[in-house]
């Protein structure tokens, strides 16, 4: 058995990855002078991780990679072996000039060792492996919704180009008239093969869309969604199933957020500012987050103050200084923290929390 090389013993390490698919680019500082230990690539397996963590002897480590395509797995992997592992957005990792104009693994990884100088506000919260898969089930019903309003737009669109036209009577797009004179109305072959071709897509799209509605209500009968949600759905109107599962699957552990500005901040509800002086001035939302949890807040927020009277007078007042528009999103962030509030306190619809 090879003996192993010590690198650093009893100190403070600060660890960067630059992470691709299937390995990382690690940069390791000592944080007391910032010394270089080490600088090399490893793979993402566990066994050659804990080789190389044993080259450092009773040493503190913290460790941190950007968002990506390779998920949390590296993260809860270091994390099990005892590494502080960080996940930090790319956004808010800071860059030099210098940077941007020589871009490479090992500058990205130093950039990210020295972000334990210099740590951002939050990191990205690590799910569990079971909130990453429930999660996934409301981010692929989005995928597909997304394609089923494509694959409508792209019908629409070759209707357009060919100037073939419902017949009056035929109904309201995508009724059940309009889709039957879609299937049987009378034009040249190619085009009739390339309309069966899209009507095709979307009549699989719209049952996958399904089957996953189907399990999205199975995992809000489990023992660990049943209660919240219900509470969500029969109290709020406008909130559905759909909305109340992808609210708690996108956040997870709600309890971890301190206050709704936090929450607000974290489904990108809150406003841009631009103030200096006595000059202050609010732009639009920042559209941080889950994008799909912000359309079905907005949807639901429709439906919320139409029937909410407390919420419709709210949203009156809002309404008449600024765009409807503008107002909804208002009541929306409003409706996010009614709904987080009922979810972490555990206790039934009060509009006192969002107001």
């Amino acid at each position: 058995m090879s003996k192993v090389e010590v690198i650093a013993k009893d100190t403070t390490l600060s660890m960067g990855l630059d992470v691709d698919y299937t390995s990382s680019v690690v940069f390791v500082l000592d944080v007391h002078n910032g010394e270089l230990l080490f600088e090399g690539r490893i793979p993402h397996d566990k066994e050659r991780w804990c080789h190389f963590l044993k080259r450092f002897i009773n040493c503190r480590i913290w460790a941190c990679y950007e968002t990506g395509g390779i998920g949390f797995h590296l993260c809860r992997m270091l994390l099990s072996l005892g590494v502080d592992c960080q996940v930090v957005a790319a956004s808010k990792v800071p860059h030099s000039v210098e940077d941007r104009q020589q871009k490479n693994d090992r500058r990205d990884a130093k950039t990210l060792s020295e972000m334990y100088f210099h740590r951002p506000k939050s990191f990205v919260r690590i799910p569990t492996e079971q909130e990453e898969a429930d999660r996934q089930l409301a981010r692929t019903h989005d995928q597909l919704t997304r394609n089923r309003v494509r694959t409508m737009q792209r019908i629409k669109a070759l209707l357009i180009f060919h100037h073939l036209v419902p017949p009056t009577g035929t109904g309201k797009s995508w009724s059940n008239g309009y889709r039957e004179w879609l299937h049987n109305c009378a034009c040249r072959n190619p085009i009739r093969v390339s309309l069966d071709v899209l009507l095709n897509e979307l009549e699989h799209l719209e049952e996958q869309i399904r089957t996953l509605n189907k399990e999205i209500a199975a995992l809000s009968c489990t023992d660990h969604y049943r209660e919240k949600c219900q509470r969500l759905c029969s109290q709020l109107s406008g909130v559905g199933p759909l909305t109340a599962m992808t609210f708690l699957v996108e956040l997870f552990r709600p309890e971890e957020f301190p206050n709704a500005e936090s929450l607000a901040s974290h489904l990108g509800l809150t406003p841009c500012e631009y103030s200096s002086g006595k000059r202050q001035r609010r732009g639009h939302i920042t559209r941080w987050g889950p994008p799909h949890l912000r359309k079905l807040l907005t949807e639901a927020a429709w439906t919320w103050v139409r029937l909410d009277s407390k919420a419709k007078e709210r949203f009156e007042t809002l309404r008449a200084g600024k765009l409807r528009k503008i107002a909804i999103v208002a009541m929306a962030r409003r409706l996010a923290i009614a709904m987080w509030a009922m979810t972490v306190k555990e206790q039934d619809y009060n509009y006192r929390w969002a107001a």
